[in-house]
């Protein structure tokens, strides 16, 4: 069988890089214009939690009046090129230390070099035999895209989809695909889509609570 994983909030919590962006930001404003980076990095928060990441970066630039394009498109820059400090779900390290034997690969959407930065942090590389940042393909064969499982099986001698399982979290996209394909789909209850209903067909065909549930005996049973 073939195991396919996720990465943000399947792995490890996305909200981890996203404070840590937060900081490089804040310090970046600290230095660049004098700016309190405790206080910028309170209303990024106020702000993420308020109206989502859309706009957290304005809402800094706008209270000391220098909201200009170049200025956003700075702090996005650092947001997405600094080296975040990530640590692995602990059910997360129990996984990859159970499965260390499996063939493994790594899917994840997002820009290429955030996502790289992430897998890094986390020290991950070692443990799949590719790591797949899908936009490295382009945007369209980002997730609910299979061509990156495509490939997969290509890669691995031409196997059938329902010799793959895939691990996710985000039922918007994760599955809905996958399951028409025919490979095995599984979905981990953590995360930002943790208690979020499903739309019909886009659910995956097992639901675990977190990555402790998936073993051997799990991944031999669904497979049969």
């Amino acid at each position: 069988m073939i195991i396919v994983t996720d990465l943000d909030d399947t792995l490890y919590p996305e909200i981890e890089f996203v404070y840590s962006g937060f900081r490089e930001v804040s310090a970046y404003l600290s230095k660049t214009f004098g700016i309190d980076a405790e206080e910028s990095f309170q209303i990024m928060l106020r702000e993420l939690k308020s109206n989502g990441r859309g706009k957290v970066f304005d809402s800094v630039l706008e209270k000391h009046h220098i909201n200009t394009t170049s200025n956003r498109k700075k702090c996005l820059s650092v947001y997405r090129s600094h080296k975040p400090e990530l640590t692995l779900y602990p059910e997360a390290e129990r996984f990859l230390k159970r499965f260390s034997g499996h063939t493994k690969y790594l899917v994840t959407d997002g820009n290429v070099r955030v996502q790289r930065n992430k897998i890094e942090a986390l020290g991950l590389r070692s443990h799949f035999i590719k790591t797949i940042p899908t936009y490295q393909y382009g945007i369209a064969y980002s997730k609910p895209s299979t061509f990156c499982f495509e490939k997969i099986l290509s890669w691995e001698g031409q196997k059938s989809p329902d010799e793959l399982v895939y691990i996710g979290d985000n039922p918007k996209k994760d599955f809905v695909s996958l399951n028409k394909m025919g490979a095995k789909t599984i979905r981990v209850l953590t995360g930002e889509f943790g208690s979020m209903k499903a739309s019909p067909g886009f659910d995956a065909q097992y639901t675990v609570n977190n990555l402790d549930e998936i073993t051997e005996e799990f991944i031999t049973r669904i497979a049969l």
